[in-house]
């Protein structure tokens, strides 16, 4: 990934949010040109995340459709999409459920977009609700990872070089050291 990536994204996770009734409104300055940019999420756009949220205890079995004929493990369909059309939830061998989406992303340019886009979005979604943020970059990934605490499933979005393509995904697994 391009080095010019980096300050962006350091300013990305240092703004703050200010709560307002109906919506967050997030102020950014950019450290190489100190523009201010103001972002507006409203809170719809924080239902799809907070349902999969509320939905984690329940094995997601809201959003499932059709099983997915694998003989290895048990996995569904979903009808809820963070990114891509192909999201599954997947039942692990100690019964908890995790929810996955992959999608191929056609350049380097797009890949960043995107995943800086679902990123922030989830920044403002989960921040106001105490969630850190950690993300780490190399020369062909992105990864952003929120996390609550011990008992609140974990929130992926990765973003890899693979081969001559690029993929994008996003998981919702149970917490870490479960």
């Amino acid at each position: 990934m391009k080095n010019y990536i980096i300050p962006s994204i350091v300013a990305f996770i240092l703004a703050g949010c200010t709560s307002k009734t109906d919506q967050t409104t997030t102020t950014t300055t950019t450290t190489t040109t100190n523009q201010s940019v103001k972002t507006t999420v409203t809170p719809g756009e924080c239902s799809t995340i907070n349902n999969l949220l509320n939905g984690y205890e329940s094995g997601f079995n809201s959003i499932k459709t059709d099983k997915v004929n694998n003989q290895f493990t048990n996995q569904w369909r979903t009808n809820t999409h963070m990114i891509g059309a192909n999201c599954t939830v997947t039942l692990n061998k100690s019964g908890q459920a995790s929810y996955q989406c992959q999608t191929p992303v056609k350049t380097q340019t797009q890949t960043i977009k995107s995943h800086q886009k679902l990123a922030k979005q989830l920044r403002q979604c989960l921040t106001k609700a105490g969630w850190f943020e950690s993300q780490k970059e190399t020369a062909s990934s992105i990864y952003s990872t929120f996390v609550l605490d011990t008992k609140t499933p974990v929130i992926t979005l990765a973003t890899n070089q693979e081969g001559n393509g690029f993929y994008s995904r996003f998981e919702i697994a149970p917490p870490l050291g479960l």
